[in-house]
């Protein structure tokens, strides 16, 4: 474990809108401390050196980073598969051609709504959806492939059956569905009853096998628990936190995943590599017999694992219950 498969790191929690489920908590300022330049190229050459595959330049929102093309080239350079994670609202035909030149291969834009009113009111602005339709009509436009992503909570869990039609009908390439999980602004927001979790991922199981783009389930491993009960592939762990999966915070926290907000260390103090090797809670995560209840003894516990980030915040117990579990075990 020299390195996660897939990097998350915040460029900046600085961001335009006001998500109501946003993990960063982010404001419209610049907070002090966030990562120069070279100490990101410095960790991209690091993690790149190790193993990593894939970077998600996130946010906040990383369109505000003046860096961020350059730091997207350099990476690209390194041969390092990079991504970004936009809400759209900043997406233009410049944008998209700084895209395209520094190697992003694929951006993903969050529409959490069918409906203005309903995206508008978990963005916090007015107005969020069109912009949202817009960017992405300017990455069709420029050949960009782009993912849509999408947070289920108790405001919007009703127009999940409209969504892949929907989704399709834009051009994304994929459609990744979120649980909410209640950290940063999070907390506030109502999550879907864990019925309506169940139904909807019973659902999301009849788009996965039938639709013509990708597919996945995030923050959701109970799908990975279905998809093997139906003998389906399994072709990931449903809870890569501090596994597969990791995450840099702007100003150079190490974390699990952006939602389990637990410093492991810093980079700014010490290599990535050796963070990522010697952190008490990342290597707890990593151990499947430390799973505690229900999760503990489940046996599809290699398979899903349960949302560590979401027992943490629910029960204050990384190794916990999945609180939203239907299953008895």
């Amino acid at each position: 474990m020299n390195a996660p498969f897939i990097l998350a790191w915040e460029l900046t929690k600085s961001c335009n809108l006001n998500c109501l489920h946003c993990r960063a908590s982010a404001t419209n300022t610049v907070l002090p401390g966030e990562l120069t330049t070279r100490e990101g190229l410095n960790l991209l050459d690091e993690v790149s050196r190790a193993g990593t595959k894939m970077v998600i330049l996130s946010g906040g929102e990383p369109l505000l980073r003046e860096d961020a093309f350059e730091i997207a080239r350099y990476g690209t350079s390194l041969g390092l598969r990079m991504t970004m994670a936009v809400n759209g609202s900043l997406v233009t035909h410049q944008v998209a051609k700084a895209m395209k030149d520094s190697g992003i291969c694929r951006v993903s834009i969050s529409l959490d709504g069918v409906t203005p009113e309903i995206h508008d009111t978990f963005r916090g602005v007015a107005g969020a959806f069109e912009m949202a339709l817009h960017g992405i009509e300017i990455l069709v436009e420029n050949h960009i492939p782009f993912q849509v992503n999408t947070t289920v909570a108790a405001m919007n869990v009703s127009q999940m059956d409209a969504f892949p039609a929907f989704v399709q009908s834009l051009g994304a390439v994929a459609w990744h569905v979120f649980f909410l999980v209640p950290t940063g602004r999070g907390e506030t927001l109502e999550p879907a009853r864990i019925q309506e979790y169940r139904a909807m991922l019973d659902s999301f199981y009849e788009v996965y096998t039938k639709a013509e783009i990708e597919c996945k389930a995030t923050c959701a491993p109970q799908f990975y628990r279905l998809l093997a009960e139906k003998d389906d592939e399994v072709r990931t762990k449903g809870c890569l936190a501090g596994d597969g999966f990791g995450f840099v915070s702007s100003t150079g926290d190490v974390q699990p995943c952006g939602f389990l907000q637990i410093p492991c260390g810093n980079v700014k103090e010490q290599p990535f590599t050796e963070i990522w090797a010697g952190s008490p809670t990342l290597k707890v995560l990593r151990d499947v017999h430390a799973l505690e209840g229900k999760c503990g003894t489940c046996t599809y516990n290699l398979v899903c694992g349960g949302c560590r980030a979401r027992a943490y915040e629910i029960l204050d117990n990384i190794m916990g219950v999945d609180p939203i579990c239907w299953y008895k075990n």
